[in-house]
């Protein structure tokens, strides 16, 4: 069995995972719309659409970081508000699920900055051949 503050003790850590996954959004979100003010060439055409999937990428980690941080926080006051043994009750079910989704975010969040590295080196390459 678990103390019942321990899912708010991982907050902190998952509101800063938040804010970086949103600015990263944010930063990402303002170059696409740099790359689409005019038309493009078909090279820009194609980093615009590989960065538009990196933004749907950056979505769902962020989606499922909001989900985990709202299931610690259900997880910590049916903990605080029921205090039961046994490891199968609905306060330990929702850290369970929380720790899944907080891993599937993270997962996502390094397939994006792989992508985004193989992104910039395109670019890069690109650069060179004009």
């Amino acid at each position: 069995m678990y103390e019942w503050y321990l899912p708010i003790t991982i907050l902190p850590g998952l509101g800063m995972l938040i804010l970086s996954t949103t600015s990263q959004m944010m930063t990402l979100s303002a170059e696409i719309s740099s790359l689409l003010q005019e038309k493009c060439s078909p090279f820009q055409h194609n980093i615009s659409d590989q960065k538009i999937k990196q933004l749907g990428r950056l979505t769902r980690a962020s989606v499922l970081l909001y989900l985990a941080a709202g299931l610690y926080v259900l997880s910590g006051i049916l903990g605080a508000v029921k205090q039961t043994i046994s490891h199968y009750n609905l306060s330990s079910l929702s850290l369970y699920i929380g720790t899944l989704l907080v891993l599937l975010a993270l997962g996502l969040l390094i397939w994006y900055a792989f992508r985004a590295v193989g992104i910039r080196m395109q670019q890069h390459e690109h650069n060179h051949n004009l």
